[in-house]
């Protein structure tokens, strides 16, 4: 197991340098959901020098591919997502978005780097590894609709994985380190779309018309109790509407409003429970101020879950080759969603958080001035290049 961890660290150190260029090129490139024509080229290219099984438009843009090992074993599977963010980016680095309004304000392009040093591990190791590396290069994920996109496109077919590994970047981590945490690591998110209907008037005649706007605060405000009164304190719960649009001019009482919200949660009873009480709190409304309601449920993605039958596995394999120092247990799970939760409800998995902080630099993800230390690529590539090894057996 030595002398394997050495020869990861010994390929891994000697591509890294093309690996950070390759992200690099990506940043200045950032491309939004369902858009990312040139990040899958230049992924399918880059998979091509390896000469892997490689399949391209999955999920519209997504990209697949597949390296055999030389002896049968199980399929590993690895998942990196290539999509960016509608913010102008305001980093001022040499290698900043060209693409105004829009940037790798996540890491994203970290991710396919790193999936891409991967596969280029082993490839170099094909000859000792037991069963086959299969690639997901995802698009919009920042949408949560890209990797149910690839799975309804057969992504997980022929073969289909044994195991699947996802990972984040994430800056709240030293940089060189790795964490984890077991059981639920990331919430679901269901979205609804609401469309309450009345009827226009005059504003100095509002008898004469029914008003959808004082119809939609109310509702928002009435929504407020759904967490606080109706679910269990122990049990984490987000519900926001982030949209309203209603009327047209201040003296016309508004005939429409359109609401759009969303609901994380970390059980999926509990989502199946606000659902019902959001419904019957609209109905309540559209009754009690005469308003035709109609309401659209979507479900996002599920949770993200370890499976306790990998996750050791994996925790063990990165702690081998980054030190037990570098693998730390995570505080808790976070209420942000990722629809990497579609690949492991369908397959056994484990997610890893990729320590990216720059020392100095205030910055979250999803802001316009956050950027990813590169020591996470060349992280990333080892904990995971061994973590499909140690899966494969």
């Amino acid at each position: 197991m030595s002398d394997l961890n050495g020869r990861i660290d010994a390929i891994a150190d000697r591509i890294a340098g093309e690996l950070v260029a390759l992200r690099r090129q990506i940043h200045r490139r950032p491309e939004l959901a369902f858009e990312e024509t040139e990040t899958a080229a230049l992924v399918a290219r880059e998979l091509g020098k390896l000469d892997p099984g490689l399949r391209t438009g999955v999920g519209r843009t997504g990209v697949v591919g597949l390296i055999e090992g030389a002896q049968a074993g199980p399929t590993i599977g690895v998942r990196a997502d290539m999509d960016a963010l509608p913010i102008q980016e305001e980093t001022g680095l040499p290698f900043a978005s060209e693409v105004p309004g829009t940037s790798h304000a996540c890491g994203h392009d970290a991710h396919t780097a790193i999936a891409l040093g991967v596969a280029r591990v082993v490839h170099e190791l094909k000859g000792e590894l037991k069963g086959r590396l299969k690639l997901f290069f995802q698009p919009a994920e920042e949408t949560l609709a890209g990797a149910k996109a690839m799975l309804d496109d057969g992504a997980l077919d022929n073969p289909r994985p044994d195991f699947v590994l996802g990972y984040h970047n994430w800056p709240a981590l030293k940089a060189g380190t790795v964490g984890y945490l077991p059981g639920i690591v990331m919430a679901s998110s269901d979205a609804f779309d609401i469309t309450l209907k009345g009827k226009a008037g005059h504003g100095a005649h509002p008898h004469q018309g029914i008003d959808s706007l004082v119809g939609a605060a109310a509702f928002v405000s009435q929504l407020q109790s759904v967490v606080s009164r109706e679910v269990a304190p122990m049990l984490p719960a987000v519900v926001t509407i982030g949209q309203l649009n209603a009327g047209t001019a201040r003296n016309i009482i508004a005939a429409l409003a359109a609401m759009k919200g969303s609901v994380r949660t970390l059980d999926a009873g509990v989502a199946r429970q606000i659902e019902a009480a959001i419904r019957r709190m609209l109905d309540g409304i559209a009754t009690s101020m005469r308003l035709k309601a109609t309401m659209t449920w979507t479900r996002l993605a599920p949770v993200v879950s370890n499976d306790p039958r990998v996750l050791p596995r994996v925790v063990d394999a990165a702690r081998s080759i980054l030190g037990d120092a570098n693998v730390s247990v995570l505080p808790g799970p976070s209420m942000g969603s990722e629809d990497f939760g579609w690949f492991m409800e369908a397959v056994p998995g484990a997610h890893l958080r990729i320590g990216s902080r720059i020392e100095g630099l205030d910055t979250a993800i999803h802001t316009s001035n956050y950027d990813c230390n590169d020591l996470a690529i060349l992280t990333g590539v080892k904990a995971v290049a061994r973590a499909v090894f140690g899966l494969a057996g």
